[in-house]
């Protein structure tokens, strides 16, 4: 009895084998069919019970029901002359900023525009007029007529952006238009040089939000949202494959969003002005090292990150509260700055005369210490031409002085006549700049023909023609005295 219950599973394993033999493929995959459909019909019984991805499909049916009437696609027709040409180029999204007919889009969809038309959500068309823009964040507001209009819902200044969040994006990729996409914030402060004009010749602020949502050429513009359908954000760039783009390249797991923190302020003052004046700390930097952290340790820096004021304006505003060399600003405003661009990009978003609040680590050489203190710097208004190279859009038109002209004015008979001058076409220098570069070549009565390779007749051509050329890098002038032969003088920004 007792070898009978020894040898029992082996003899149950043996008739297993026996009928598996007798019973061939045939049992086997009848078995195999039999288990697969229980596990279907207990898969599909514990869906119908539960109502947790019903709930999650409703909520993201909410959002975009409340996203949706707030988003625009955005045609934007420009004339490009090339060798094939002109072409009409640009498409985009955009969002409604206000019942009064305000929208937020990049400044690269409606760059060089001629014509802009805005598709609302219920299909109808509205021309749109240009109220501004600032290209040193790829920020613009368009303007369409009110009436019928669903703004977007922004994000508090309290509600928080964060690495994990769920995130939502809308826009018109590949003109397929009104589509959402969803996925979750990769990471923040991201810089990556994309800001910049056809000639690669300038970079401007950023300090974009890092998302794996899908975002393809027309998502530009377009909002991000968070869980709750507030705007966190705009949806401008992709990187694609080693690159990052505005315009160029599919999606490749990584898209950039401008921040909330940044665009509201860029619009509320493009609302109110038509111009962004940009607030100005004063200082040059550079991001800490790995051999920094580890050197600053070991004399009591906590915070691990921050950016290292190398050198201050003398005439800044930061140097004139104490800011000195060698100090550690960790955060502005409880915002965490990492980098110089990061930082940078934060004090950009503030206007002249707000409150900085520089939380700055400092190492006190004669005691050997270091702590931690708080300085409150009010800034100044960033000279633009000086700063970036680049003329603001308020720029006043009848002068110049960054490079030494004190008043401009567009050629004509009668102005040369008063002048006792022969008439030139192009623009007159009325007055210089004293002690200026250019005094020693020109005086009241020359007369500006070119600008670069392009020839100019009045004031607005010759600052359209200025406007494509960094000033910090200088400019090429050819300058007509009233009597002699035109020569070309090279200016730039002290």
């Amino acid at each position: 009895m007792r070898k009978l219950q020894s040898y029992g599973p082996s003899i149950i394993v043996l008739i297993t084998a026996v009928v598996v033999l007798i019973g061939g493929p045939l049992a086997i995959e009848k078995l195999t069919y039999a288990h697969t459909s229980a596990r279907i019909v207990q898969a599909s019984q514990r869906l119908d019970n539960s109502t947790v991805l019903e709930q999650m499909n409703q909520a993201y049916r909410d959002i975009a029901s409340l996203v949706e009437p707030s988003v625009v696609h955005i045609s934007a027709e420009a004339e490009i002359r090339d060798r094939f040409g002109i072409r009409q180029v640009n498409s985009g999204s955009g969002w409604i900023f206000d019942v009064k007919g305000h929208i937020v889009t990049n400044y690269h969809v409606i760059k060089d525009a001629k014509r802009i038309q805005v598709q609302l959500h219920t299909g109808k068309l509205r021309d749109a007029q240009i109220v501004g823009f600032d290209r040193f964040t790829d920020i613009a507001v368009i303007r369409i007529p009110s009436g019928m209009l669903h703004e977007a819902v922004l994000a508090s200044p309290g509600e928080t952006v964060q690495q994990g969040d769920m995130v939502f994006a809308f826009g018109s990729p590949f003109d397929f238009r009104f589509s959402m996409s969803s996925g979750v914030v990769s990471g923040m402060g991201r810089y990556v040089g994309v800001i910049h004009d056809e000639r690669e010749r300038w970079s401007g602020y950023e300090n974009f939000i890092q998302v794996d949502a899908a975002i393809n050429p027309g998502n530009s513009g377009g909002p991000l949202t968070d869980i709750r359908g507030h705007v966190i954000g705009m949806n401008t760039a992709i990187a694609t494959g080693g690159k990052s783009s505005l315009t160029e390249g599919q999606f490749a797991g990584i898209g950039l969003a401008i921040p909330l923190s940044m665009i509201r302020p860029v619009v509320e003052q493009i609302i109110d002005n038509g111009f962004v004046a940009k607030g100005y700390l004063g200082i040059h930097g550079r991001k800490l090292s790995i051999k920094d952290i580890q050197e600053f340790e070991n004399l009591g820096f906590a915070d691990g990150l921050g950016v290292m004021v190398t050198s201050a304006d003398p005439d800044g505003p930061a140097f004139a509260e104490g800011v000195k060399t060698g100090d550690i600003i960790t955060r502005v405003n409880e915002e965490v700055v990492d980098t110089l661009n990061q930082l940078q990009a934060v004090i950009s978003s503030m206007r002249p005369g707000e409150i900085a609040r520089l939380k700055l680590w400092r190492y006190e050489y004669e005691t050997k210490q270091g702590r931690t203190m708080t300085i409150a710097v009010p800034l100044i208004r960033m000279d633009s031409a000086r700063v970036t190279g680049f003329l603001p859009n308020d720029h006043p038109k009848d002068s110049l002085r960054e490079l030494g002209i004190a008043h401009l004015t567009t050629s004509s008979l009668s102005i040369a006549k008063n002048m006792n001058v022969q008439y030139v076409a192009g623009v007159m220098i009325e007055a210089i700049v004293p002690d200026s570069y250019l005094e020693q070549y020109a005086a009241p009565g020359f007369i500006i023909t070119r600008v670069g390779d392009k020839s100019i007749r009045n004031v607005d051509e010759f600052f359209d023609a200025i406007d494509q050329y960094n000033i910090r890098n200088g400019v090429v002038f050819t300058i007509r005295p009233p009597k002699g032969r035109a020569f070309p003088v090279r200016l730039k920004t002290p």
